[in-house]
């Protein structure tokens, strides 16, 4: 597994989103900026003494959550912030013990191999996601390269590495940039945005 959000959520948090959240925390963007890392801290505390080892993933999960519910109409309110966050951390919490094979199995592990299928139909289909996989690969690979230079140096450091170095190139990313964490994860969202665009339409002009 990824990030926990791969279990089940098709939405994607946006910078839009992430900028809102923030908002609704204060409307100074310093201040909100520490509301944010202060609550994340206490979340990160709240999941490592329950047992969860991706606390700084889901504590991460719990506001792209929040930022879901602010954009469906919910309402957070400044006073009581660290409460409403808390109550979406109680449910993931609760999710992380109740289903641990959905969090620790990840899709890339079900080999075709080790599971064959002698339907034909399934193996058409099997096949034909293997292609579009790979389609999305080359066409990622392509929109990467067209990146500035700076862009692209931040998007693969940011997303490079399994669980642990990640958590820590993003730490240490954010402070060669001199920006607090929040601020990289909105500029990491805007390039990932900027790249989903760019394959979908590499993807479009792609032989059929």
């Amino acid at each position: 597994m990824d990030e926990p959000s791969s279990r089940k959520k098709t939405w994607c948090l946006t910078a839009q989103a992430f900028e809102e959240l923030l908002l609704r925390l204060d409307a100074d963007q310093e201040r909100a900026a520490a509301i944010y890392e202060n609550i994340r801290r206490k979340l990160i505390t709240y999941f490592e003494i329950r047992g969860c080892y991706l606390s700084e993933e889901y504590a991460d999960e719990t506001f792209d959550r929040a930022a879901r519910r602010l954009m469906e109409g919910a309402q957070i309110f400044a006073g009581d912030a660290a409460g409403y966050f808390y109550g979406i951390a109680r449910n993931l919490i609760h999710e992380y013990h109740d289903a641990p094979w959905k969090l620790h199995t990840g899709l890339d592990d079900l080999s075709p191999t080790r599971y064959p299928s002698e339907d034909p139909d399934k193996s058409k289909r099997l096949e034909e996601e293997r292609s579009d996989r790979e389609s999305r690969v080359e066409c990622l690979e392509r929109c990467i390269e067209s990146l500035q230079a700076d862009s692209r140096d931040l998007i693969i450091n940011y997303y490079q590495g399994e669980t642990g170095a990640k958590i820590k190139n993003r730490k240490q990313l954010a402070e060669r940039l001199k920006i607090p964490i929040n601020a990289l994860r909105i500029r990491a969202l805007r390039i990932r945005e900027k790249l989903e665009d760019c394959v979908e339409n590499c993807i479009g002009s792609l032989p059929a």
